[in-house]
């Protein structure tokens, strides 16, 4: 994959010199996505290589590609996989000095809290009453039940569902729910 070297316009900072879709992994038709695009975000993407080569489908509007859903879904992913990837170099701050946003919105240190926080409130007040909760606090209950899977869900570049693999050890969420479809 990608060296440890600051990007340029021949190479990415997410898979350096390799010329293939990021998301397919196809190598014919590509065309290269800026990750951030205007207001002169298409030179501060080249400088620092921030792009991907991906497919027509995956990249045109026209063609239902992420920049017929600027902001969402796999644009946003490609921007969160980004800045976590510089930040592993040169962290938070630098990265705020470039771009002057943060794109990842939820931290794993934050997310780890939450499982905290989560287990002990469903373990004294129930599930129901901690997806209540966290639908009040954080607008949204957690991916598979899990922050630490909703954590990763910003970083995932295919759209299917992953299968939570933080409950069976960290957890006792994932038990009861199989302790229930026991009875059924």
């Amino acid at each position: 994959m990608a060296a440890e070297k600051k990007g340029s316009h021949t190479w990415s900072i997410l898979t350096g010199k390799d010329k293939r879709c990021f998301v397919t992994g196809r190598t014919s038709g590509l065309q290269k996505h800026h990750i951030f695009y205007g207001r002169g975000r298409r030179e501060i993407s080249d400088k620092n290589g921030f792009w991907v080569w991906l497919t027509a489908e995956e990249h045109l509007a026209g063609l239902g590609g992420l920049h017929a859903h600027p902001g969402k879904g796999l644009d946003l992913v490609l921007k969160c996989i980004c800045q976590r990837k510089y930040e592993e170099k040169y962290g938070r701050e630098e990265w705020m000095k470039i771009l002057g946003q943060n794109y990842i919105q939820l931290d794993r240190e934050e997310a780890e809290e939450r499982q905290e926080e989560m287990e002990a409130m469903t373990q004294e007040r129930g599930r129901r009453a901690y997806e209540d909760y966290a639908m009040d606090t954080y607008g949204t209950i957690p991916e598979n039940g899990c922050w630490l899977c909703q954590y990763e869900a910003q970083f995932r570049v295919s759209r299917e569902q992953m299968v939570c693999v933080h409950g069976k050890e960290d957890g006792f969420w994932l038990e009861e729910l199989e302790d229930a479809f026991v009875d059924w």
